[in-house]
This record gives C-alpha cells, structure tokens and sequence, in this order.
C-alpha cells in the first residue's frame, strides 16, 4: 500500500492557494467582466469559458530568446499544444498612418 499525505486547503482560506487560486481569480475575473451579470445559456457559457482559457494560457512566462528583437515569448499554450493560443493581432498594412 502507498504511503499518500493529503494536504487540504482549509475552508475560506484561497490565500493557501497560491498560484492556482491567482489563475482562479483571475478566470472569475475576466467572465464576471464579460458576462456583466448576465444569465447566459449554457452554448455562449462554455464559448466564453473557452475564450477565457484561452486568453490566460496566452499569457507569456518569459521571452523565448535573449534577441531584443524577437517579441516571441513562452507561453502555458506553448506546453499544452506547442504554441501560444491567441497571438496578437497582425497590423493592417492598407491602414494609413499619420
């Protein structure tokens, strides 16, 4: 038989958390903020949950070279499918600028 330690976090104590209820707080975060409140069905719930995974596991850990010029950073998306979720958007090249 395994020797298995349980280690709980006690209730009404997410500080105990650390990194994980950062992440946590930070998904309720983003969906309080987009859903403002409103009771949405369970298709755009899970689209907007989606969306949200997706945005926080686009978040970049640290810069992929030590190149000032390379903007590509590592990111949780690099580890879970091999590159970033969401990239940023690309400039429109027919948009003027002044």
């Amino acid at each position: 038989m395994r020797e298995i330690t349980w280690h709980f976090i006690p209730p009404a104590s997410p500080h105990f958390g650390g990194l994980w209820e950062s992440a946590v707080k930070s998904a309720k975060r983003h969906l309080l903020r987009v859903s403002k409140g409103v009771l949405l069905i369970f298709d755009e719930t899970r689209t907007l949950l989606c969306q949200i995974e997706a945005a926080l596991n686009s978040r970049p850990l640290s810069p992929r070279s030590l190149d000032p010029n390379d903007f590509d950073a590592l990111t949780p998306g690099h580890f879970l499918i091999g590159g970033p979720l969401m990239l940023p958007p690309e400039p429109d090249p027919y948009r003027r600028t002044a």
